[in-house]
């Protein structure tokens, strides 16, 4: 195998991460679309609400119904800041939080249990560090991005099944979300495609720490930051950017989205690069990777 070039050795970790990687979070993927298609349920009834709320107040009929970029919306709506010194009390973003959650549970300790057993004889055989650390971050990448897909074909069905892919009217939106979509126009792609974005780049950084601490104190590390984000609506604290409603766009003083990308992207630079070397400098022979 060590003839292989470079490129070969990636291709051959890659498949052997993406066997491997779903094959072992068979299980928590099920968990994942259970809380999602729990989360979609939770739209349906507070979208159920919104429309009589409004009936009832008189301020018009119910809209024909809903589409997917509502119930996604919904996921990713969050919640406002948090401000003590105002008479709103916070909203703890229950639906939103989990979904940080999911992901970081998924990421797991993959990455190091891995080194474990055969995929310790596999990367002896391979002999190339490099393309193993780099084929576990495309393994992170496909994991968040059959996350997010399973979403999106959760909503499909509820968007199926009960909304008849109609379109959530601004008196529902306000009700459920605590904004208007049809204010936001072409802006609204954008904050759809951030929480991949922001997923990716603390799986990211969880997958690096964990090289270095381990996967339990990376995994905690990873929650603790986006819950202390939830509450404190600092700029260095990115937890949070992917809350639509704390966007730019949506309210004076939010998120820039522009700059949460940026940042997003950096993180993800800066995970690969100095994950890969802390993973280069690491000892695979002293049974440091047994301990995890």
């Amino acid at each position: 195998m060590k003839h292989v070039g470079k490129r070969g050795k990636l291709a051959y970790l890659a498949r052997y991460d993406l066997a491997m990687g779903f094959f072992s979070n068979r299980a928590k993927f099920v968990v994942a679309f259970a809380c999602i298609t729990a989360l979609a349920a939770m739209f349906l009834s507070a979208i159920d609400a919104a429309a009589r709320y409004a009936e009832a107040m008189g301020m018009g009929e119910s809209s024909a119904g809903f589409g997917l970029v509502d119930v996604l919306a919904y996921f990713f709506a969050g919640s406002d800041y948090c401000r003590p010194d105002e008479s709103v009390p916070f909203v703890l973003p229950i639906g939103w939080l989990i979904q940080q959650v999911l992901v970081a549970v998924l990421v797991g300790n993959y990455t190091v249990r891995d080194l474990d057993g055969q995929a310790f004889q596999v990367l002896v055989r391979v002999g190339a560090r490099q393309a193993w650390w780099l084929s576990k971050c495309l393994w992170v990448a496909a994991t968040v991005i059959a996350f997010y897909a399973a979403e999106v074909v959760v909503a499909l069905i509820a968007t199926a099944a009960f909304g008849g892919f109609g379109a959530m009217g601004d008196v529902e939106a306000v009700g459920v979300l605590g904004f208007s979509l049809s204010a936001l126009g072409s802006h609204l792609a954008f904050l759809l495609l951030l929480p991949f974005a922001l997923s990716l780049a603390l799986s990211l950084a969880q997958i690096a720490l964990s090289v270095v601490a381990g996967p339990f104190i990376a995994f905690a590390a990873i929650v603790s930051f986006v819950v202390v984000s939830v509450y404190f609506g600092s700029p260095l604290l990115i937890g949070d950017c992917s809350m639509m409603m704390r966007s730019a766009f949506v309210q004076p003083g939010g998120v820039d989205v522009t700059v949460a990308f940026a940042v997003c992207a950096a993180v993800c630079a800066a995970s690969v690069t100095l994950g890969g070397l802390a993973f280069g400098r690491r000892d695979l022979v002293g049974g440091q990777d047994r301990a995890s």
